[in-house]
């Protein structure tokens, strides 16, 4: 059994500590009465006088709602909308409707549609801010995939769960990379130096140090090219440096004057 100790702070607590506006409200004359019988009765307080006082209690809550200002008339019906300013009537955004109770009070607006967490790829102004898609390619805007032969033209389109817009472009498969100016391989290169028929010695037709060669791919074929750079004629190596047929002649550089 509870002792006036025990009861004293919370009925006190509950007779003094309803606010409304400036006005304290007491709960009544009941506390003040059951406070005085428990101390008649030796500071304990019995299971129905601490239910009276609870009774008193929520009868001084719903009083004090009961006095509060009404803010609508009641059966009254009014639009509404909680989204963002500025949203309502863009994309799916749309306004609700409350009611008016019969204590004048509103109820929560029902049937309205807010703005989206996020924006989505489905043809839709998810987030209510007047542009379709935003984020995203617009659907049927041109797109390519691939480099070299495996360039290939599509279009954007909506991923089905709507997280990312996607190329639709077919993919082409690479080949081996040959000499016909094209990049087969799809490696962003064009006739790189190990296609097919290069890299082998050959004999170019020309003269002197220019006569030896090896094939490269050379604007799209195969070519023999010197493996020789040709240079100026240069004294005492009997080479012929220039290609002209002729070694050492007349003219020709000395080696030291090359070092300088």
């Amino acid at each position: 059994m509870k002792t006036y100790q025990d009861v004293y702070p919370t009925a006190m607590a509950k007779r003094f500590s309803i606010v409304n506006g400036a006005h304290t409200l007491a709960v009544g004359a009941a506390a003040s009465v059951l406070l005085a019988g428990f101390l008649s009765s030796g500071g304990c307080a019995t299971n129905d006088q601490l239910s009276e006082l609870e009774k008193e209690y929520q009868q001084a809550l719903k009083d004090k709602e009961d006095r509060a200002p009404a803010e609508c008339h009641p059966g009254v019906k009014e639009p509404c909308y909680e989204g963002p300013d500025g949203t309502a009537g863009r994309g799916i955004c749309r306004e609700g409707a409350r009611s008016c109770d019969e204590r004048g009070r509103w109820l929560e607006c029902e049937d309205q549609t807010t703005p989206a967490a996020s924006e989505l790829c489905n043809k839709t102004d998810d987030d209510c801010n007047g542009t379709v898609d935003d984020g995203f390619q617009r659907e049927g805007t041109k797109c390519w995939a691939g480099e070299g032969e495996c360039r290939s033209e599509g279009t954007y389109r909506c991923a089905a769960d709507g997280s990312a817009s996607e190329c639709n472009a077919p993919v082409i498969a690479a080949s081996a990379e040959i000499c016909d100016g094209k990049d087969n391989d799809c490696d962003g290169q064009t006739d790189e130096d190990d296609t097919k028929g290069t890299g082998t010695e050959c004999a170019t037709g020309q003269k002197g140090a220019c006569a030896a060669g090896v094939t490269k791919c050379i604007a799209g074929a195969v070519q023999c090219m010197p493996s020789h750079t040709r240079t100026v004629e240069v004294c005492e190596n009997s080479i012929d440096d220039n290609c002209d047929g002729k070694t050492d002649e007349k003219g020709c550089v000395d080696p030291e004057d090359l070092q300088g």
